[in-house]
């Protein structure tokens, strides 16, 4: 049975990781069981690698042909995540869900223009920027989201409820 893992969680960056390089291999680099590994895996266990751990795995990640460290891309997008105001509002919400909606349309615009035969390097940096602008945005979706669900600040509010 597959277990679901939280979107934005380390234990889908630990399961990205071993997906790739295997159970044991990242057992290995991290100088950890198999069992410990697989626990840091799980979402309903507690429990995470040590920062020198979290980067023998994404390195482990890395040399073995993945693109990125999914250690460390979760760990910028909780910082991200976090550091918007958790106080945020239904208001504040639907704004950014509107400026994410014009850039990621901007962006799908620029991206289809690229993908045209001789499109000049200027175009696709176009298509670059503006898939780098609609991307900023989702941290804050992100965070005005969260801070939407019960007991984290503005949950009260977003049902509908006076403080």
């Amino acid at each position: 049975m597959t277990k679901p893992r939280a979107p934005l969680s380390f234990s889908l960056a630990i399961t990205t990781v071993c997906g790739r390089i295997g159970w044991q291999a990242a057992a290995g680099v991290t100088g950890r069981s198999i069992r410990t590994v697989r626990h840091w895996s799980e979402s309903d266990r507690h429990g995470t690698p040590t920062l020198d751990q979290a980067i023998a795995l994404d390195r482990a990640f890395v040399e073995a042909g993945g693109d990125h460290g999914p250690i460390l891309a979760c760990y910028g997008l909780q910082l991200d995540v976090a550091m918007v105001d958790a106080i945020g509002s239904r208001a504040e919400l639907a704004q950014d869900a509107a400026l994410f909606s014009r850039e990621a349309g901007d962006a799908v615009g620029r991206i289809i223009q690229a993908l045209t035969p001789g499109a000049s390097p200027a175009l696709i940096q176009a298509a670059i920027l503006e898939t780098e602008e609609a991307d900023a945005i989702v941290p804050r979706l992100l965070g005005h989201l969260k801070a939407l669900l019960p007991g984290n600040g503005v949950g009260r509010e977003a049902n509908g409820e006076s403080n």
